[in-house]
């Protein structure tokens, strides 16, 4: 835990302190971090916006709550997302954009004591080293990334994040419901619900890592080693995701033999 020690120290020098926080292992470590380090003088600013997952959201609401961090909930709409609406090929980087401008526009109207609000994020030393066009966004708009910045990688992330019993240190890695879709298709917000209703019927199942990748009317499942090996192995499994992914919407269903990949639509 010293290298934990080493992460309060160094918030310390940035108060006050602000975490765009997902709920996700990453910035769920930089919120309690925060908070040790800083008390009162650290707040967790959530986007809720039709690309957020609703299980997400809730998680980061209980997690907040357990931590003791306030936490500034935004609300966002896709009618005020229009350059997202095609999916362009730099979706990440226009998104990320987005929602940190709005929370650096946010955080200008409330009062921090001792100087003006610090933006970072939970950005790991993984993703430095991974295919992440989101992280020009980061630069441009001067977010920290502390984790990033002092060596933490994702598996000590989860190790530390373990000790400290934070709940989720083992949930896998989530991404918003703009990556089930291929680039340069037009998107609607009835197209992200349709994905997100599957998804959370999927995990409702108990198939923790699965993506609904859509293509149309067709969605493709890509599901980790263990859930593709459950679902081979039992016949009603299957039956039970046909009907799921039926009632959310999709006409033809396909489990992808390779399993899970990140970043497979891009």
């Amino acid at each position: 835990m010293q290298h934990y020690q080493q992460l309060i120290n160094h918030l310390q020098s940035m108060s006050p302190l602000a975490v765009a926080f997902s709920g996700g292992v990453d910035s769920t470590l930089l919120v309690k971090a925060a908070h040790d380090a800083l008390g009162d003088r650290a707040i967790a600013i959530t986007i809720n916006g039709p690309m957020q997952l609703r299980g997400e959201l809730n998680a980061a609401r209980e997690l907040a709550q357990q931590i003791g961090i306030r936490q500034i909930e935004l609300q966002l709409d896709w009618s005020e997302l229009p350059e997202l609406h095609t999916n362009p090929p730099d979706r990440c980087y226009r998104c990320k954009h987005t929602l940190l401008s709005r929370c650096r526009l946010q955080l200008s109207t409330i009062a921090a004591a001792g100087g003006t609000w610090n933006l970072t994020d939970g950005s790991n030393l993984d993703d430095l080293q991974a295919h992440r066009p989101g992280r020009r966004a980061l630069q441009e708009l001067a977010v920290g990334s502390p984790l990033a910045e002092l060596g933490f990688d994702k598996a000590e992330i989860r190790s530390v994040s373990r000790q400290l019993g934070l709940p989720g240190w083992d949930k896998p890695a989530q991404s918003c419901l703009l990556t089930r879709f291929p680039h340069a298709v037009p998107l609607t917000a009835a197209d992200l619900k349709r994905v997100e209703a599957c998804e959370e019927g999927l995990q409702m199942l108990g198939l923790r890592l699965a993506r609904a990748r859509c293509l149309a009317d067709t969605v493709r499942l890509e599901l980790g080693q263990q859930e593709l090996a459950a679902v081979t192995a039992s016949p009603l499994l299957r039956k039970n995701i046909e009907t799921i992914c039926a009632a959310a919407g999709f006409t033809e269903l396909v489990i992808d033999p390779a399993g899970y990949r990140s970043g497979s639509m891009d």
